[in-house]
């Protein structure tokens, strides 16, 4: 009789474990890093080297059933896309996924059961009809909060401010996946002390040598940074004493500024330019009220105003729950209409002038 119990509590257990290993999601993890493997032997072999490839970075990803590491990679090439496309197909026959091409997008996907393992953007060396720059601000607050903007494969720039829980894991992980960052340096504001910008703040009433030590204390938290662009500071930019004071600093450490332009009374680009510092000045907030159609509106001015100008920079923000959603909307349609999306600093280097 206890045999008999005893083979049952056995089959039980049995019949248990392989319930459990059922109902625990497929890691194809493994699978996406030899594909990755796969793919970087192709592109070699069409002579495209490190310096080709702007971005090279890995997103974790996990469904009900599924879980794997996504390997998103940019690259820029005036090879033909169409010869390594066919030479990536060819090479990852064996691994039993699906590698569809959209030519409009210029992206390349390989998935399995419909979950995308492996992403590359091509990225031609052609003139540019239509520029585009966006700046995300207020990085810094949680940990997770980066993910939904790095998956649209489109180059943007993050603007992380200093000393907040998340700031220097954010700076580095954008720094290993070679994404562009700026600090996002807050100033002093119409109304302070009432509206607070935060002990990492420079104010009006600082001396040069406060502004200095508070601004490279700042720096050295947000680590790597290309750029600086004022948080708040409807105040401090309109002093013009008060910017050259500041903008010292950046052209000492030959960084980027960025007017944010929270005043049209800013003094910020103008002397920022005077002082022959790389300088860009805001023409469109995304973000400011947090629903679809409302951002989508901004998006549709922001178009409008590249089309006119040639070019156009514009900020959104981190925590703005529907700015991915109107992004990941209209990225194929600025793409169709010949918009390019660039880094601030790749924006600069293709304006003259340090830009406008």
């Amino acid at each position: 009789m206890k045999k008999i119990w005893r083979v049952l509590v056995l089959i039980i257990l049995t019949a248990g474990v392989i319930f459990y290993l059922r109902q625990q999601p497929e890691n194809y993890s493994s699978l996406a890093n030899k594909i990755d493997i796969q793919i970087n032997k192709v592109i070699t072999s069409f002579g495209i080297t490190d310096e080709n490839i702007i971005k090279n970075f890995r997103i974790q990803k996990r469904t009900r059933t599924a879980k794997w590491i996504q390997f998103v990679k940019e690259i820029n090439t005036d090879k033909k896309t169409d010869d390594i496309i066919t030479e990536i197909k060819i090479s990852l026959s064996e691994f039993g996924v699906e590698v569809d091409f959209d030519k409009t997008l210029n992206l390349l996907t390989v998935s399995i059961n419909g979950n995308i393992l492996n992403k590359i953007l091509f990225r031609t060396a052609k003139p540019l009809k239509y520029k585009a720059a966006i700046i995300i601000d207020d990085v810094g607050y949680k940990k997770d909060e980066l993910e939904n903007f790095l998956s649209l494969s489109v180059p943007l720039t993050f603007s992380v401010l200093p000393f907040e829980k998340y700031s220097s894991y954010h700076a580095d992980k954008l720094k290993r996946q070679n994404c562009e960052f700026f600090l996002h340096q807050p100033m002093e504001p119409e109304g302070y002390p009432k509206v607070n910008p935060g002990k990492a703040a420079i104010l009006l009433n600082m001396s040069a040598y406060e502004i200095e030590k508070k601004v490279k204390k700042n720096l050295a938290n947000v680590d790597g940074a290309a750029g600086i662009n004022n948080h708040m500071g409807s105040a401090f930019t309109k002093d013009k004493i008060k910017m050259e004071e500041f903008l010292k600093i950046v052209k000492e450490k030959n960084l980027i500024f960025v007017d944010s332009y929270t005043s049209p009374k800013s003094v910020a680009y103008k002397t920022a330019k005077a002082m022959g510092i790389p300088a860009l000045q805001n023409k469109v907030f995304l973000d400011n009220e947090d629903n679809l159609e409302y951002i989508l509106k901004q998006l549709s001015l922001f178009k409008k105003r590249i089309k006119r100008d040639g070019c156009c920079i514009a900020i959104g923000h981190i925590h703005k729950k529907n700015l991915p959603d109107a992004l990941s909307k209209i990225i194929p349609e600025f793409q169709k209409e010949e918009i390019t999306f660039l880094t601030v600093s790749e924006y600069l280097k293709t304006n003259d002038n340090f830009g406008h």
